[in-house]
């Protein structure tokens, strides 16, 4: 791809070196790989995002950076951006698209005569489409796909192997699935009893918003009556769950192994950081984040940075840290004050 038609695409700012620094870098330059700054070679794109990586610019063997300032100095092309990572994930996009897939009906796919299949779909050996689903244009179904009676696929989503879609749940448009993710099982609903517990059924569905992505071995719970759903935009990372009921906004990010128990409901924009856990009918407001290892027990009604647990805004859990580690400093000086106070009391007349 040539430099100037990257730069057009990316809408980024073309900053090319001194010809006496750089001989033959100019905007018709070809580039044919994108990588690391440290181990690019000459031909390829590379990118700066954190400053930490910005000892490599002057040895780099690139020819072309990505980077949010321009640099007079450099002898390699510059694309500037207002928003290098941003910028860098298209890229990505340019250099390694998605395969193209053949569409079609693998003869060794089970398709029930009632379920539609758009004509561009791909479906791959294996897969199981139920009675009534609707699977929608230039969708892909990878080998071991199950999708229930009923259920819906939108157009142009890929589900990878092994992804299980239960009836009835309806998935959006441009949405991507990691392998072994269940969508729409059973929420954990029982009620007790003298004689143990009473199964609640859980009839409610999950409803996928459009250009989401789900991780791998996520779990997204049907709801026992309302359903469950997740807004337009949001990323799920691996091993996610998701409880039945919940309500995920638009743009939300939940990184692994981040958990919400029944009914919660998260705004937009978004951030649950690693082994995240909410109890059950908590809110979190809009552009809320969640530190990792962090416990959600109340409502975050106010857009901010939270940590701990209980999750509490970051400068008074900063705070309550400060005196955990003075604790035993404190337990010293008491110990110390007590026995003075018992050589004063041991002192005075009875």
């Amino acid at each position: 791809m040539k430099l100037s038609e990257l730069a057009t695409l990316l809408q980024a700012e073309l900053v090319l070196p001194a010809a006496e620094l750089a001989p033959g870098v100019s905007a018709e330059m070809e580039l044919t790989a994108l990588s690391p700054i440290a181990t690019a070679a000459a031909g390829s794109l590379t990118f700066l995002t954190q400053d930490d990586y910005a000892q490599f610019l002057p040895t780099t063997k690139a020819s072309a950076v990505i980077l949010s300032k321009a640099r007079p100095d450099l002898r390699l092309a510059q694309l500037v951006h207002s928003n290098p990572y941003w910028a860098f994930a298209k890229a990505a996009q340019l250099f390694f698209p998605p395969r193209e897939e053949t569409p079609g009906v693998s003869a060794q796919a089970h398709v029930a005569a009632s379920a539609t299949v758009a004509a561009s779909a791909t479906l791959y050996p294996f897969v199981y489409v139920s009675d009534g689903a609707v699977i929608g244009e230039r969708v892909v179904l990878y080998p071991g796909v199950y999708v229930g009676p009923h259920a819906r696929i939108g157009d142009d989503s890929v589900l990878r192997a092994s992804v299980v879609i239960e009836a009835g749940i309806h998935i959006g448009r441009r949405v991507l699935i990691h392998g072994g993710s269940v969508i729409g099982a059973d929420g954990f609903g029982f009620a007790p009893g003298a004689g143990g517990y009473a199964k609640i059924p859980q009839v409610g569905s999950v409803v996928v918003g459009d250009d989401v992505e789900i991780g791998a071995m996520v779990t997204i719970d049907r709801g026992a009556l309302e359903d469950t759903t997740v807004g337009r935009g949001t990323k799920l990372d691996d091993h996610v769950h998701v409880g039945h009921g919940s309500r995920v906004g638009e743009h939300t990010i939940m990184c692994a192994y981040a958990g919400l128990a029944g009914s919660t409901r998260i705004g937009n924009w978004v951030v649950l950081g690693g082994h995240t856990g909410t109890t059950n009918r908590v809110e979190i407001a809009d552009k809320v984040q969640v530190g990792a290892m962090s416990g959600v027990t109340k409502d975050l009604s106010e857009a901010g940075v939270y940590m701990g647990f209980p999750a509490r805004p970051v400068r008074e859990w900063r705070r309550d840290i400060v005196r955990l580690r003075r604790l035993e400093e404190m337990d010293k000086a008491m110990s110390k004050l007590t026995a003075e106070v018992a050589e004063l009391r041991a002192m005075m007349p009875k």
